[in-house]
């Protein structure tokens, strides 16, 4: 047994949080010191780190939310992330989380524990016009389907996807106006489980789009999950960890994209000529009254350009965000910030990203009964047996 960090630091209360530089600093300085030697020294069978910042120290790339109570392979070997024992204490809903990764971690000691596998790694996505959602949908009435939906910055809808076949999935633009009436044409009649995760966000895209569902056949998922109380709400996550599939993050599919399209947007605002900010009258440290300058916005956009040339990686939106005060003359004169859009994608991949949501829901939702059923018959420590059942 060893700590990642081994002394507690006196400021903020002792608290630590892993987004903050200064602890992150703390970290790599002690595991370095303390940590990494004890691991190459002793060279476990299996590393088991408890909580963000052991995690962290071990391999950086571990989401703890997603991959807790699995086995991975890291630079260390074999490697089993827990939830830390005191998060019960401190969040109460996570201990069945943690008890839960106790049980898992025996069973993997055992050589039981059961990961699962993707059983469609070559799925059937395509896009759907009128002709492809009437076969997809004239003889499933009776059967679940999941649908999904994507929106573009402002609010405006973008796609439509369902799956009513696990491994297949479509997608539907909100301009095929064709594709969307025979969707709703046949939808109106459906018989069977309507599946959405997180169905309050989505019926407003979906009323943008002209759409309306029997709602009686409506069933939100991630209310379902809520109530199990022991596994994650984000259907990404929920993918992973219960059928093996790899998801795509929104920010990794779309922010390369959108990148090319904000430091076009900077680059068009650094050649126009802003006008200078009036002075402002602020008092200094010794209560007198100065006037204080702000920068001109070609200043702060020089600043700007210098600091990327220094570093590429710099963070593009997060630049946007500190000229809050700003955008409203740049748009004026720019049109609306770019900003991080759905839109800018090709559409091959948004065609997967988007569409493999909904895959993954029709999936999910056959083991989400199981542990439905299962809590009402047996406690907690024994709802592991579902993946047999299931």
């Amino acid at each position: 047994m060893a700590n990642a960090i081994r002394c507690l630091p006196i400021s903020y209360g002792g608290k630590l949080d892993p987004k903050r530089e200064k602890d992150r600093e703390l970290l790599n300085s002690c595991a370095s010191h303390h940590l990494y030697p004890e691991l190459i020294e002793a060279q476990p069978q299996v590393v088991i780190p408890m909580g963000a910042f052991a995690c962290m120290a071990i391999d950086p790339e571990i989401d703890l939310e997603v991959k807790h109570g699995f086995p991975l392979k890291t630079s260390w070997g074999m490697t089993f992330p827990m939830y830390h024992p005191a998060g019960g204490i401190h969040e109460p809903k996570k201990m069945l989380l943690i008890r839960n990764d106790w049980i898992r971690l025996g069973l993997f000691l055992k050589d039981q524990l059961r990961v699962p596998r993707d059983e469609y790694p070559n799925p059937d996505y395509r896009r759907a016009d009128y002709k492809q959602v009437r076969e997809d949908l004239a003889d499933a009435t009776d059967k679940p389907i999941a649908c999904d939906t994507e929106s573009r910055r402002g609010g405006q809808p973008h796609c439509l996807t369902y799956s009513v076949k696990p491994g297949t999935g479509r997608l539907i633009l909100a301009e095929d106006v064709g594709a969307l009436a025979e969707f709703q044409h046949w939808i109106g009649q459906w018989q069977a489980p309507i599946l959405w995760h997180n169905w309050l966000y989505d019926i407003q895209v979906v009323t943008n789009m002209g759409l309306t569902f029997p709602h009686k056949r409506i069933i939100d998922t991630m209310v379902r999950v809520f109530h199990l109380g022991n596994l994650p709400q984000g259907l990404k996550a929920l993918a992973w960890r219960e059928l093996g599939m790899q998801m795509q993050d929104f920010d990794d599919v779309v922010s390369p994209h959108s990148a090319v399209e904000v430091l076009n947007y900077y680059k068009l605002a650094a050649l126009h000529e802003w006008p200078k900010p009036d002075g402002e009258l602020i008092r200094d440290k010794n209560g007198k009254m100065k006037l204080y300058q702000p920068q001109s916005l070609n200043t702060l956009l020089k600043r700007f350009f210098t600091d990327l040339s220094k570093n590429p990686q710099k963070d593009l939106f997060e630049a946007w965000a500190n000229w809050e005060d700003k955008h409203d003359v740049i748009e004026e004169v720019l049109g609306p910030f770019p900003g991080k859009c759905i839109s800018h994608v090709p559409h091959d991949e948004v065609l997967y990203y988007a569409v493999r949501d909904a895959d993954a829901l029709l999936r999910l939702w056959p083991k989400i009964k199981v542990m439905l059923r299962s809590m009402r018959k047996m406690p907690q420590e024994q709802w592991a047996g579902w993946k047999r059942e299931a």
